[in-house]
């Protein structure tokens, strides 16, 4: 088998996580009958719990502040065997101090109870079911409400809380450094990475969803350690870059300012250490673009909002997991078309009808949602679930290839799953052929949702680095005070031709914009 490692890193991140494990967790099979399509151990390593339970829990490292963590315990209840404390057992005279625990949500109370009505299976359906309710953003305080799997305790990492007076996006030297102590203090790389891979039987790389703005620069450290280790294996990395905008940032918006570094220096340094890297715009700034039809989230929820990325990544990166599945070097391989051009733009519909599928209107670009249809498409990765043969032979027929452009298609029969841990935020009746009624005639909801995910190379991905080096060649212009923002003017300088000669990687080189006009840096009053 081939494994993958994934990393988790901020609190965004662990909201599109939990979604994204739910998901995996939905795909398991408790009957012989049942048809396997989904390989789990490429995700899941087999083990058992101190009380003898076999178990499969993801393998997975995730990092978050310790408040974000809610009610998710380093140990779970898979693991853990008692939390009482007995203070007689101490020298001398104790003074037992303890913080009210966080209550659980009524999800997770109610989730062990969780029956599956209308199973064809299930010839005793109990005359008064108890279901688990539906879950409203509303109702949801951390990512942890929410989850549905079980964790190793070497995969949840708890990084201290920042005080009040600190600042969250910190300079991104600072980041390095809280990674080196974290690193030593808890033997993160030699301890729980280490064991992860000595569990693998051909290890084949690491999946890293990562917030930019809070953990750019000790995600960066660790792919760095990582890549001292592993030169040879591959990193896919999907980096959710801050929510502002470069060229609208003022120059005396600190705060703002060190975001923008932040995802600089990031998409700088992992162009230099990861494989291949999907950047994905803030779901702050998701106000332009189209939608589908049946899709009415609230993008303001991080619960939501989260779903719908989670949804497009899973999909996207199905190909890895299926029990025909593709190498992750192969799968980076691919996407890099030109060799020198590692990054990639995510798109998609969801949920998708075909007739949203060929429209390229319809698609929704998650690394730059202002997208402008017609923009020059280079290559595309196409991933559908859940049409019939029908609608695929249909959808094949349909989408038109550009002379010279790289278009290939995935079709899986699995629908994207609908646990009832996913927000309920389909427009009714896009999704009425897809509600179920249960054994005793109740329509609910739908169990699964057709999707279309993209990965894919156009001139949005040389747009991404256009706007960072035009803002770092403004700031650099108009002598703003670096040292503020945790960067020298030199390193800031380096950093601006870096992100022109970046974009000039993706094509367009002779455009009127870019690092050729610049000339000498002048000075802006």
């Amino acid at each position: 088998m081939r494994e993958i490692i994934y990393i988790q890193a901020g609190n965004f991140s662990n909201y599109i996580g939990t979604h994204f494990w739910n998901t995996q967790q939905s795909y398991f099979t408790y009957s012989e009958d049942d048809e396997v399509l989904v390989d789990h151990d490429v995700s899941f390593r087999e083990g058992v719990s101190p009380q003898g339970q076999p178990t499969f829990c993801p393998r997975l490292i995730q990092f978050d502040q310790k408040a974000n963590y809610g009610t998710l315990s380093n140990e779970s209840a898979l693991y853990r065997e008692s939390e009482d404390v007995d203070a007689s057992s101490a020298a001398g005279p104790v003074d037992e101090i303890r913080q009210d625990p966080i209550p659980e949500s009524t999800y997770q109370s109610r989730l062990d109870e969780e029956i599956e009505e209308d199973s064809a299976d299930n010839q005793k359906v109990s005359e008064t079911p108890t279901v688990v309710p539906a879950l409203h953003s509303s109702e949801i305080r951390y990512w942890s409400d929410y989850n549905r799997v079980y964790y190793l305790p070497r995969s949840v990492h708890k990084l201290p809380d920042i005080a009040d007076w600190e600042i969250a996006e910190g300079r991104w030297q600072t980041g390095k450094e809280v990674f080196n102590r974290y690193d030593v203090d808890n033997s993160l790389m030699e301890g729980s990475f280490r064991l992860f891979v000595e569990e693998c039987d051909t290890f084949q790389g690491v999946q890293l969803l990562v917030n930019t703005d809070s953990f750019g620069s000790f995600a960066h450290s660790l792919l760095t350690v990582f890549r001292d280790e592993f030169p040879k294996l591959p990193s896919l990395t999907f980096p959710i870059l801050s929510d502002v905008v470069p060229g609208d940032i003022d120059v005396d918006d600190v705060k703002g300012m060190r975001k923008a570094l932040n995802d600089a220096l990031f998409l700088r340094g992992v162009y230099e250490i990861s494989t291949m890297n999907v950047p994905l715009e803030s779901p702050e700034l998701w106000k332009t673009g189209v939608w589908s039809a049946g899709l009415a989230p609230n993008f303001r929820s991080p619960y939501e909002a989260s779903a719908v990325l989670s949804a497009h990544v899973e999909t996207a990166t199905l190909p890895l997991r299926m029990k025909a599945s593709e190498p992750l070097y192969r799968f980076c391989d691919r996407l890099n078309l030109y060799g020198n051009t590692p990054f990639v733009e995510l798109s998609g519909v969801f949920p998708a009808t075909v007739a949203e599928a060929l429209d390229p209107r319809t698609a929704h670009n998650y690394t730059h949602a202002d997208v402008r249809v017609g923009e020059p498409l280079l290559s595309r990765r196409d991933v559908t679930r859940g049409f019939t043969e029908a609608e695929q032979r249909q959808y094949d027929a349909g989408v038109i290839i550009p002379s010279g452009v790289s278009i290939t298609s995935l079709h899986s029969p699995i629908a994207y799953p609908l646990p009832t841990s996913y927000p309920s935020f389909f427009r009714e009746p896009h999704l009425n052929d897809a509600s179920m009624r249960t054994s005793r005639g109740i329509l609910s909801r739908p169990r699964s949702a057709p999707i279309l995910s993209s990965l894919g190379l156009s001139g949005v991905t040389r747009d991404l680095f256009t706007r960072h080096a035009s803002f770092l060649d403004d700031c650099v212009r108009r002598k703003v005070d670096w040292q503020i923002v945790g960067i020298d003017v030199d390193e800031a300088r380096d950093l601006r031709d870096e992100m022109w000669a970046l974009r000039d990687n993706f094509g367009d080189a002779n455009s009127d914009e870019g690092g050729d006009e610049l000339g000498e840096d002048e000075e802006v009053s």
